[in-house]
């Protein structure tokens, strides 16, 4: 499913994808209720263009996506290449892809085969960091507790820095937020994972 407004960069996406018998484009929508509502159609990929989402939040339409989809991947188009601070923070929160407008159509073919197959597509620079720095990915949670409500972008961040060993206040001064936020926010982590403490959210995700 292709998410954008500007109708010219819907159809080069469109004729990008039209040279290659083994995709369909199964809807295009303009604005971002009519891309929830559209999901229902059940894309393995959905193209966004995240200036539809106008005053809304990515995470938060991430969110909504995956409630009604959870196994569609969502490849963003950028006018300009991202940070790999927000980059990464993206990908954190459910991004699969990366793409700049302007990208040749080969390049957006092998974006949309490679996030279908379950890899994530981005500039170099973004996944030698991200390898650098270890992501907990949202699927990677489903896989090893299946059922699991979905968690919000700073529960994942939470999580993550859990798993890679940091108190509670190192997580608090690396996320500018207070200590008791922090455990806040854990103890709702934590009842979602359906453990009773950070021990045990560590034996169960240390293979993840």
């Amino acid at each position: 499913m292709v998410v954008e407004n500007d109708p010219g960069q819907a159809d080069m996406i469109k004729a990008a994808l039209d040279q290659h018998e083994d995709f369909e484009i199964t809807a295009i929508a303009t604005t971002r209720e009519a891309a929830l509502r559209q999901i229902a159609t059940g894309p393995d990929v959905v193209i966004l263009n995240p200036e539809v989402l106008k005053q809304h939040t990515l995470s938060r339409f991430l969110h909504s996506l995956q409630t009604r989809s959870q196994a569609s991947r969502v490849i963003c188009v950028l006018k300009e290449s991202p940070t790999e601070e927000s980059a990464i923070s993206d990908i954190k929160a459910g991004i699969r892809g990366i793409l700049k407008i302007g990208d040749p159509p080969s390049i957006i073919a092998k974006a949309v085969r490679s996030v279908h197959e379950g890899e994530i597509w981005a500039e170099r620079r973004i996944l030698e960091k991200g390898i650098a720095k270890p992501m907990l990915l949202p699927e990677t949670l489903q896989t090893h507790v299946p059922g699991l409500p979905p968690l919000t972008t700073r529960e994942m961040e939470m999580l993550t820095l859990v798993l890679q060993g940091a108190t509670n206040r190192e997580i608090a001064d690396r996320s500018s937020i207070s200590e008791r936020t922090v455990k806040t926010h854990l103890y709702r982590v934590y009842r979602k994972l359906r453990v009773k403490s950070r021990t045990k959210a560590i034996a169960l995700l240390s293979h993840a």
